[in-house]
């Protein structure tokens, strides 16, 4: 499943005004904020869910595949004003993805050249998987003046090679993760940030492995400069996040 959840607008103002549309996104299955099952494990294995049944299985053809399960009773979702309840193997198998941010608007102040503006966002997932998610980024074009041709330039770094904030990769705009779970250390240099430019194609920038059932947090950090020669006036894009359970 496809969801889509509000923008958030980020934007400077001053020399330079940066205006950006964050558009946030999860592949998943919606559910409530609670989750449990009952499950069996070992020290080697673990069992999410189980039943015993008359068949079913994998099949296939030329252009079908299809998992189904034969001889359940009592199958599917039930609710009530306070809980919700999946019965049957199949309803267990599915992944519940939930995913939100702290605002729908940012605001970095006045942007000078030389002088780096920054912000931040924070995003919340929750997830049943137990192979954890993973949080992709994307944005549609670089950052572009009302004129619709003079553009602010990417940052140097990339998601697999982040650069510090320093001559030469001082300017253009990037972004870094700045706490969260297992955060990978390239991202970090000591006391330094390491920042990348926000890709034109979906990318993994982090993710969380394993099962955690309280709510998993993420903060991404911004920054954004430009030389003295930019043209002033307003610029903006679109980034994307979008939360992939590991199933």
């Amino acid at each position: 499943m496809f969801q889509k959840y509000k923008y958030i607008n980020l934007f400077s103002k001053g020399t330079f005004w940066a205006f950006l549309l964050l558009l946030f996104s999860v592949f998943g299955s919606p559910g409530l904020t609670g989750v449990s099952m009952a499950q069996m494990s070992s020290d080697n294995f673990k069992i999410k869910a189980d039943s015993f049944n008359t068949g079913g299985g994998l099949g296939s053809s030329a252009h079908y595949k299809m998992n189904d399960t034969m001889g359940e009773v009592a199958t599917g979702t039930g609710s009530s004003a306070h809980y919700k309840m999946k019965a049957g193997f199949r309803e267990m198998v599915n992944t519940y993805l939930v995913l939100t941010v702290d605002a729908s608007s940012k605001d970095l102040g006045s942007l000078l050249a030389g002088s780096p503006i920054t912000g931040q966002t924070t995003i919340d997932v929750t997830t049943d998987s137990w192979n954890g998610y993973s949080l992709n980024v994307s944005k549609d074009h670089k950052m572009r003046h009302t004129d619709a041709v003079t553009t602010i330039d990417d940052h140097n770094g990339s998601i697999a090679t982040p650069l510090q904030w320093s001559v030469p990769n001082n300017l253009g705009f990037g972004f870094t993760i700045i706490s969260g779970t297992n955060i990978d250390s390239k991202w970090k240099d000591g006391l330094n940030y390491k920042y990348a430019a926000f890709p034109d194609i979906a990318t993994e920038a982090h993710s969380r492995t394993g099962y955690k059932s309280e709510t998993d947090e993420t903060v991404i950090g911004y920054k954004v400069d430009a030389p003295g020669s930019q043209k002033s006036g307003a610029y903006s894009c679109m980034v994307t996040y979008t939360a992939v359970g590991s199933i």
